[in-house]
């Protein structure tokens, strides 16, 4: 059975003097993969920085299990540039804490055909392909929970494909929420969150 992981109730969210959300209740389960829609500007951004930067520290959040890592991948891909692409993910594998999973590793850069630019400095790459790299760093954590704002953004068809099939593995050990624009049709997400006019409207899938 699904286990809640965090909840948080009557939270407000504004910025500046703008509401953007008003007294809300959410709970997530320990698994599973939370699409959040929205009009641009409707605080789908604000949300996950709010889970991001407060859920640890303001009462308004209750993690049911004992705290949880988070990672989050916003607009900010939050890589080195002038390092090649193995030393930027062995930078951040010793950040997270872990001996770094180098199967998973070999995995992933085949799956996202980056195995032949490892040594090559991230500053040589592509939007797109940077976008991949700041992929690979989330899914390599340890994470429980991962934040993800428009992860889509900058891939071609083939790659947005590989995330989608990684995303829909990924969900089944940890929680996943990710802003949208749109579902892709194959992304299997387990429940919904659509941010309009302040609120927040939940439909569960599975």
């Amino acid at each position: 059975m699904n286990q809640t992981l965090l909840e948080t109730k009557a939270l407000t969210i504004s910025v500046g003097e703008k509401v953007l959300l008003r007294e809300i209740n959410l709970s997530f389960f320990k698994t599973g993969l939370v699409a959040v829609l929205g009009e641009n500007g409707a605080g789908k951004s604000t949300l996950l920085k709010e889970i991001y930067h407060h859920s640890h520290s303001s009462p308004k959040w209750t993690w049911n299990q004992g705290k949880k890592k988070l990672t989050y991948l916003g607009h900010e891909l939050g890589f080195y540039s002038s390092l090649s692409l193995e030393e930027n993910l062995d930078y951040f594998s010793k950040l997270d804490g872990r001996e770094p999973d180098l199967s998973k590793r070999k995995e992933l850069l085949e799956a996202f055909r980056l195995q032949k630019r490892i040594w090559d400095p991230i500053h040589t790459f592509s939007r797109g392909m940077k976008q991949k790299v700041a992929i690979l760093r989330v899914l390599l954590s340890s994470a429980d929970l991962i934040l993800f704002d428009e992860p889509y953004t900058g891939l071609d068809a083939e790659s947005s494909k590989t995330l989608t099939e990684l995303l829909n593995l990924e969900s089944k050990s940890r929680l996943i929420l990710i802003v949208l624009h749109s579902i892709p049709s194959d992304l299997q997400c387990t429940s919904q969150l659509k941010i309009e006019k302040g609120g927040v409207f939940v439909t569960h899938i599975t």
